[in-house]
């Protein structure tokens, strides 16, 4: 019973990762579940038995963003204890995200997420409060430590956190390429950090 569940565990991670990849490169309108088991390997009616349709297809990728950015921040947590350099490390991260292949601001600003269906976008929403909730969890306690300046609100630098990332991607999306993301999220780290510190490390900026 358990190697059959396991299976099909497998087998749903499989499409909701064809279904993603498929997500970044045509944008969700037009993949088809056709594509998405082409893609999978497997003939269309499998995709049934996994899934109901398209629309629970799309429940399984915004689950897959929401574990990827978890796994980011318990990444970055192992790498280091600094809160500081883990907000670091979990925005790299989230910028190798994004750039390898999981078009976070395409998926949000969808039609099927953003202006579709209600339980999308209450599921993406929640997805986001968890994830600023730990960036929020790592500002904290770098205040307890005397790292981060107390009387900056934790929340809000979460928010000022995801927008040196999240607001320039879409900036890239739509330059396809033209637009050195990386470069900016390293420049505007170096910003934020430098404000945010109780002792500002002067670095010079990269060119």
């Amino acid at each position: 019973m358990r190697a059959t569940k396991a299976k099909t565990e497998i087998r749903q991670e499989q499409i909701a990762q064809a279904a993603l990849r498929l997500l970044a490169a045509r944008g969700w309108r037009k993949v088809s579940l056709t594509a998405i088991a082409r893609k999978v390997g497997v003939v269309t009616s499998a995709i049934y038995r996994h899934f109901s349709g398209k629309d629970e297809v799309l429940d399984a990728v915004l689950e897959l963003v929401g574990q990827s950015f978890q796994a980011n921040i318990q990444a970055a947590r192992e790498a280091t204890t600094d809160p500081v350099e883990c907000l670091h490390e979990t925005l790299l991260r989230h910028l190798k995200l994004i750039t390898s292949g999981v078009p976070v601001p395409r998926i949000i600003l969808s039609e099927d997420v953003f202006t579709g269906n209600a339980r999308h976008r209450k599921r993406i929403r929640a997805i986001y409060q968890v994830y600023l909730g730990e960036i929020a969890a790592l500002i904290r306690a770098g205040q307890k430590q005397g790292l981060i300046r107390t009387e900056l609100a934790a929340h809000s630098l979460a928010l000022m956190w995801l927008g040196l990332v999240q607001s320039p991607a879409i900036i890239w999306l739509l330059g396809q390429g033209d637009f050195d993301l990386e470069q900016h999220c390293e420049r505007a780290w170096l910003l934020f950090a430098e404000t945010i510190r109780t002792t500002p490390r002067t670095r010079q900026l990269p060119p």
